[in-house]
């Protein structure tokens, strides 16, 4: 029996690490790894998507669904250019992926500049560089073994820590070229390579912590994207009733807790939920669970939100350069979300005085009523065009509890994040890392694909369905049925709005959505009375194919007024408010 190719032994690779999905195009010497597959369908699905920021906004979100590197391939360029935009995503997100590009180097040519070489010599441009900026590791192989090892560590760094992006890089001629079976390096079975420990805090540090949290009055904990990351949904809710203390997200970790729960205070942050943000500005100790404390989530590190002056903050992250990064923590507990959770609770088992946290629950319940948490007149407008906040309870009303709802970037985002209340952990996807418009469209896809039997909802505005609403394409070839709710101003509102009264290149020409998603294959219908959009909301998820609703909201509606926090507003220009 002859050696297999190089590209033969990686596809071995990727199944080997239990990865049943493969994202990308066929092009340049990537065609030896579609070829490789070839017979192999029933082992991994390749998704041939119209275009590379497609098919990596689809890996990020694979990632994200299954905790395994979603797999990415395309040709040197394209990869590196429109596909860099779901690499810097799940990059910055956290996201584990691994990249499979070429150099378009043509072998004995790469010293004369061809067309299309990333190989970084004169006359062609440096892909590896632009891979590192972006990535926890990058790989060139130029031979055939390099090209397997390479992948095995990539598969391996995407998930080890805090999980990102890693990206292979081959020389034009190395895929194509045998692997011997009797070669050194040995290139093991995958699976073995991918035994990670959780990581644990030490002792110390966790007692410390415990003495911290025991000694508040008012504890808060605020959950971010590495409750989803660690898988920490449980261990989070039986912290949070333990202590009786209220649970704020981040912009990331929403839905890291069910936003129903009784201790769920909603998202922080410049566009989160006024009651949220004061919740937080109230306690006197913070208990950080995977979150960075960005500045949009700290509405830009004002005082009256988080102080470490006068609170105390136990952060735990798994990557240590993310604890003390933004705030001085003064517990830092370097672990994995859910074993440190479970470690601290057991520290807290038995000491927590049962009197107080009766008395903060019952306190935060009777404040979360007072407060009308998530309320709001505008969700029961009937006003024509749609008040985007009674779309959103629209959506609220229509979706399962079981659905995947992923949100773009935009005044959409916003308005889904602080006015959509999720009912259970763990159902809620946005584009937080790069945070790039039109990203929700393939991660909805991505979703129905991976998980066919739950609804899959994306919620865009017209700006980001415009820019890859050819996923409806993919979809009806891979006879997937996500469902796609757009919000049809008819410009790029948050622009708009940031511009203030010099506002220029933000308004399109009215489009009909559903017009064009009918003619690429979809179920669609227009929408511009409130009333009608759960009855179109229940017909799309009824469908068999993807469906498209084209919900024309009210372009006066301005989601900086009615949303964005004044502390936010106060402390972006980066002076400390006075008297604070």
């Amino acid at each position: 029996m002859s050696d297999k190719v190089a590209a033969e032994r990686i596809i071995d690779c990727v199944v080997e690490a239990g990865i049943g999905h493969f994202f990308g195009l066929p092009g340049g010497a990537t065609m030896e790894i579609y070829k490789a597959m070839h017979g192999r369908e029933h082992e991994i699905q390749p998704i041939v998507s119209r275009d590379e920021q497609t098919a990596s906004c689809m890996a990020d979100m694979y990632g994200r669904l299954t905790g395994k590197p979603g797999v990415f391939a395309g040709q040197g360029g394209f990869a590196g250019s429109t596909g860099m935009f779901g690499v810097i995503e799940a990059f910055l997100a956290s996201s584990p992926m691994v990249v499979l590009t070429e150099l378009s180097d043509f072998d004995g040519f790469v010293m004369h500049g061809p067309i299309q070489s990333g190989a970084g010599q004169y006359g062609s441009f440096d892909l590896a560089n632009m891979f590192k900026s972006t990535t926890k590791y990058t790989t060139v192989s130029h031979y055939p073994r390099e090209a397997v090892l390479g992948v095995q560590l990539a598969l391996k760094h995407a998930t080890a820590g805090r999980p990102g992006p890693a990206a292979c890089l081959f020389r034009s001629n190395v895929l194509k070229e045998p692997v011997a079976d009797n070669g050194l390096p040995e290139i093991h079975d995958t699976k073995r390579l991918l035994n990670p420990a959780k990581i644990r805090p030490p002792e110390g540090a966790l007692d410390a912590a415990a003495e911290v949290l025991l000694a508040a009055e008012r504890p808060v904990i605020i959950a971010g994207n590495g409750v989803r990351i660690a898988g920490a949904f449980d261990e989070l809710q039986a912290m949070a009733e333990l202590l009786g203390a209220p649970v704020v997200t981040s912009i990331l970790g929403k839905s890291a807790i069910a936003e129903t729960h009784e201790m769920a205070a909603g998202s922080i942050g410049y566009t989160g939920l006024p009651m949220a943000n004061d919740t937080l500005g109230m306690a006197d100790a913070i208990l950080v669970v995977g979150c960075r404390l960005k500045p949009q989530e700290t509405c830009f590190e004002h005082p009256k939100l988080i102080d470490p002056n006068r609170q105390r903050i136990v952060q735990i992250d798994v990557e240590p350069r993310n604890a003390s990064w933004t705030m001085p923590a003064d517990v830092a507990l370097i672990g994995d979300a859910d074993l440190t959770l479970t470690l601290l609770r057991e520290r807290l088992r038995g000491r927590v005085d049962s009197a107080a946290v009766g008395a903060r629950r019952k306190g935060f319940v009777e404040m979360k009523a007072a407060r009308n948490y998530f309320n709001d007149p505008m969700l029961a407008s009937d006003n024509i065009p749609i008040a985007p906040q009674r779309l959103v309870a629209e959506i609220q009303g229509a979706v399962p509890d079981a659905a995947i709802i992923c949100t773009d970037a935009g005044s959409n985002r916003h308005w889904m994040n602080h006015f959509f209340q999720t009912k259970r952990a763990n159902n809620y996807y946005g584009a937080g890392g790069l945070g790039g418009v039109s990203w929700s469209l393939p991660a909805t896809l991505a979703a129905k694909i991976i998980n066919p039997e739950r609804p899959a909802i994306g919620v865009c505005g017209d700006g980001g369905f415009a820019m890859q609403m050819h996923v409806l394409l993919t979809a009806v070839q891979y006879q997937a049925a996500p469902v796609y709710v757009v919000m049809n101003n008819s410009r790029l509102g948050m622009t708009e709005e940031s511009m203030g009264n010099r506002a220029v290149g933000n308004r399109f020409p009215d489009t009909n959505y559903a017009t064009i998603a009918g003619a690429l294959g979809a179920w669609s219908e227009q929408v511009i009375r409130p009333g009608d959009v759960a009855e179109a909301l229940r017909a799309a998820l009824a469908q068999d194919r993807p469906a498209v609703i084209d919900c024309v909201i009210d372009p006066a509606e301005s989601m900086r007024q009615a949303i964005y926090s004044p502390l936010a507003l106060e402390a972006a220009g980066g002076v400390r408010p006075e008297g604070v």
